[in-house]
């Protein structure tokens, strides 16, 4: 029989071991993002943290890096790869120099309005992209969020699209905007997104891609003299998680963070979609000449845009069929 000691010894070894293997067990998972603080993203990111540590009992937490903290986007990708980062939360403008299928989701005019680009990311064809992800970029597709349609707004004013023939645009550094700009006839410049209002003040770029919110909150429109309102392409944004680090974790621990993000995923895609009228009205409200421009002025440049793209995104044909 163990003696008092004997036991006490053993009851406080397996109580350190137990405490030690929880110990080890906590994580803080880091996300990426270059958005600012009060963007929608980055809130809904914080809402995943505050959610998965519930769950939890504060064994996962999260640490969410906004406005471009870790680097760009490219360079968040590259942390992602190494598992350096365990998730970004980035445009799949970004994403598809690395996984060209996702440019199918950025073809000009693919969409007519904002439920119609939240039906296209909640489609199968969407979702099958993201199965691509950990052979491209080593990483685990989690959900698509998204921001509002594109517009483009210019430095000077500007009545049409054959204004900007010759201009510097601003663009997400991606092949899909390069050649809709290219085709446009305009110059196509990327910067990351830290860096444009400072592109648009000192006239390192004519003018820039960019939608309804985001020009509201970073005051754009104070830099610019017109908006063409084109609506032109849409704007999606993935949860990317490191594959590295994804092994690491539980098979409980992988679907807790799968269903999580994937409510925050929805939730970006339904706000966006409610508040897309509302931040057109603020602008124009505040003065800013905005000029509708019609589809039917594109269409020469889709069909030049669809040739170019038929062979990296071979689901864009049947995307196009699902938003006719």
């Amino acid at each position: 029989m163990l003696s008092k000691l004997t036991s006490k010894a053993l009851l406080l070894a397996g109580l350190f071991t137990a405490s030690a293997a929880v110990a080890q067990d906590a994580r803080t998972i880091r996300i990426g993002l270059v958005v600012p603080p009060n963007q929608q993203w980055t809130l809904s990111a914080q809402g995943f943290g505050e959610e998965l540590k519930a769950a939890t009992n504060g064994r996962l937490s999260v640490a969410v890096f906004p406005s471009s903290q870790l680097g760009s986007e490219a360079q968040m990708i590259q942390q992602i790869q190494t598992g350096a980062l365990d998730m970004g939360w980035l445009t799949t403008a970004e994403l598809s120099n690395r996984v060209p299928e996702l440019a199918a989701l950025h073809a000009p005019f693919l969409v007519k309005d904002m439920d119609q680009a939240r039906a296209v990311l909640e489609s199968p064809f969407a979702e099958k992209i993201l199965e691509r992800f950990p052979a491209s970029i080593g990483a685990i597709g989690l959900g698509y969020g998204m921001t509002g349609l594109r517009q483009i707004l210019t430095r000077d004013k500007s009545t049409g699209i054959a204004d900007i023939k010759g201009k510097k645009i601003r663009v997400i550094p991606s092949a899909p905007a390069r050649d809709f700009y290219e085709l446009l006839g305009a110059a196509p410049t990327p910067v990351p997104f830290a860096g444009v209002y400072d592109a648009l003040a000192n006239g390192q770029v004519d003018g820039i891609d960019m939608d309804f919110e985001a020009t509201f909150y970073n005051k754009y429109n104070q830099l610019a003299k017109t908006m063409l309102v084109t609506n032109h392409v849409m704007a999606p944004m993935a949860a990317a998680f490191s594959a590295r680090v994804w092994r690491e974790l539980s098979e409980a621990d992988q679907k807790l963070i799968r269903d999580l993000v994937a409510k925050q995923m929805k939730l970006i895609r339904n706000e966006f979609v409610a508040n897309e009228e509302a931040f057109r009205k603020r602008l124009a409200e505040g003065g800013f000449e905005m000029r509708p421009i019609a589809r039917e002025a594109f269409t020469e440049i889709v069909k030049a845009w669809d040739a170019r793209w038929a062979s990296k995104a071979p689901d864009l044909p049947a995307l196009r069929a699902f938003t006719r």
